[in-house]
């Protein structure tokens, strides 16, 4: 089963709890249970960074999202097509424009691919709307910069009582080894992590404050502390607002919204380079420069 009919399926089946669909995904990895369980939740997260759906951890819950075409940054003539995607879709768009499935790079993922990358040409705006209209989808002018247009600030989360000093192991995040090790006391100022109702609560210490996070915020918020250039933009094209391939410190989890931002300016998951970090393609300077200023770096532009 390849990454199409697993969009295909997901589409069909619209929603439902994480347990029920990370099972059916991990049953096509390969490996031991828990590692193809690992596996399953990865894949249904490379799924989510392509804009295909959401992942309702504190609910348990996964919907697909409605189906979205949307310009690809710095092309006038390409447009993506990401949520739901059904075979009746795909007959329905191909009926009316020009239609390429691209294969997507290998994901480094030996059972499972990511599904292709699904491209229709347009001459103009107003023809890619009523393309959009007609198959049953949604316009979205740029999603990748609308999103990043819209990042927020990072900062700590609500206010709460922290790690119980009676439930299980409290870990803390030791930002000179980057992990996390058990901690008996844990009233110095950093990223703390314990599990609560068997998954992994994460919560910041500040100035004898504790405030709830989750792991991608509260390591962004950790690591710009010690280390403030996690971004690099390399310039591929020199244009208005130039366009290139960013490089992110592997070290450095991006939250889910700022991942979709760079993720949907190629439709591409991305690629983890030999440097140990994470490359993204087609980024225009603007996008990258508004995940860099939301997750407190200082994007390095060469």
């Amino acid at each position: 089963m390849d990454g199409d009919l697993v969009l295909e399926w997901l589409s069909f089946r619209g929603h439902g709890r994480l347990s029920d669909v990370t099972s059916t995904v991990a049953a096509l990895m390969n490996g031991l249970p828990h590692a193809r369980t690992k596996a399953a939740r990865a894949y249904l997260r490379r799924l989510e960074g392509l804009g295909h759906l959401d992942l309702l951890w504190s609910e348990s819950k996964w919907r697909i999202r409605p189906t979205v075409l949307t310009q690809l940054p710095g092309s006038s003539a390409f447009a993506l097509v990401i949520g739901k995607r059904t075979a009746e879709l795909e007959d329905r768009l191909e009926a009316n424009v020009v239609l390429h499935k691209v294969e997507p790079p290998n994901s480094g993922t030996a059972s499972l691919g990511d599904p292709g990358i699904l491209l229709v040409e347009y001459d103009s705006e107003a023809e890619l709307m009523e393309l959009a209209a007609n198959a049953g989808a949604s316009f979205i002018p740029c999603a990748a910069l609308s999103m990043a247009a819209n990042l927020p600030l990072l900062g700590p989360g609500p206010r709460s009582a922290g790690p119980n000093a009676y439930g299980s192991a409290v870990e803390m995040f030791n930002v000179s080894q980057r992990e996390f090790s058990h901690v008996e006391a844990f009233r110095r100022d950093g990223l703390y992590r314990q599990t609560v109702n068997r998954r992994p609560q994460y919560w910041l210490f500040r100035s004898g404050i504790w405030s709830l996070t989750s792991y991608a915020e509260g390591m962004c918020l950790t690591m710009s502390e010690v280390d403030s250039k996690c971004l690099q933009l390399k310039i591929l094209e020199d244009v208005e607002d130039p366009i290139g391939t960013l490089r992110v410190n592997a070290a450095l989890p991006l939250p889910v919204q700022h991942r979709q931002a760079l993720t949907l300016c190629s439709g591409v998951n991305p690629v983890k380079s030999p440097g140990g970090s994470w490359t993204y393609d087609n980024v225009p300077n603007s996008v990258a420069l508004a995940v860099a200023r939301s997750v407190h770096q200082h994007l390095q532009v060469r």
